[in-house]
């Protein structure tokens, strides 16, 4: 890909994502542990003081880029920048779609490092609690950016399908995470991409979704 290429597939960025702490799903994750079924007052008033002070600590930035879909193969398809991605449910998806928008959103390093200390202090309850924060905000963060791009698309007659793609789902491979960070130039908000393409900090969320134009 030539340097005109690389300025004409160039991510969006989005420093900020304001998001309310999403406390339903944090307490519905966290009940589902078998460590937290029964616990005192003293310790729920810490698991809510807890919740707060996690959220605190997630610094939600997003980025997100929309190409266009040019060719459909028998269980794959090609976009406009020449990215092919396989996936024969990925495809029913995207079939009737002209485009495809590639996503991602990151609760950043400092939740993930304040999870560990608490896991090696032996607070293995605010460990739990901040891991949940973590992974329930990082999620939040993509409806967010979901609907953001809804209301973006909108103006060129155009909307996002209801549901979208990680890499690593059904028979979308994992390794398609290798261009969905290129694409979307992750290194950027400090994520790093391991060699078994896992991201780091780990409350990194990517999906992709279907554009669909309204005629």
């Amino acid at each position: 890909m030539n340097k005109e290429d690389t300025q004409k597939y160039k991510p969006i960025f989005v420093n900020s994502i304001p998001l309310p702490l999403p406390e339903k799903k944090i307490y519905s994750r966290l009940g589902h542990n078998r460590h937290l079924n029964e616990i005192s007052a003293g310790q729920q008033r810490k698991i809510a003081n807890a919740m707060i002070a996690a959220s605190a600590c997630c610094k939600l930035k997003g980025v997100w880029l929309k190409l266009a879909i040019t060719e459909f193969g028998e269980n794959s398809f090609t976009l406009e920048n020449g990215t092919v991605f396989q996936s024969e449910k990925l495809l029913r998806l995207v079939r009737d779609c002209s485009g495809l928008a590639i996503f991602g959103a990151t609760a950043g390093h400092e939740i993930v490092e304040r999870t560990a200390e608490f896991a090696a202090s032996g607070d293995g309850v605010s460990a739990l609690v901040y891991d949940a924060v973590g992974s329930e905000t990082a999620d939040a963060a993509m409806g967010w950016l979901q609907n953001y791009l809804n209301q973006i698309f909108k103006r060129s007659n155009e909307h996002l399908t209801r549901l979208r793609f990680s890499a690593g789902y059904g028979d979308f491979g994992l390794e398609n995470q290798k261009e969905i960070y290129r694409l979307l130039d992750l290194g950027r908000l400090g994520v790093e991409l391991t060699p078994h393409f896992l991201m780091v900090p780990e409350k990194t969320v990517t999906a992709v979704a279907g554009v669909i134009k309204v005629n």
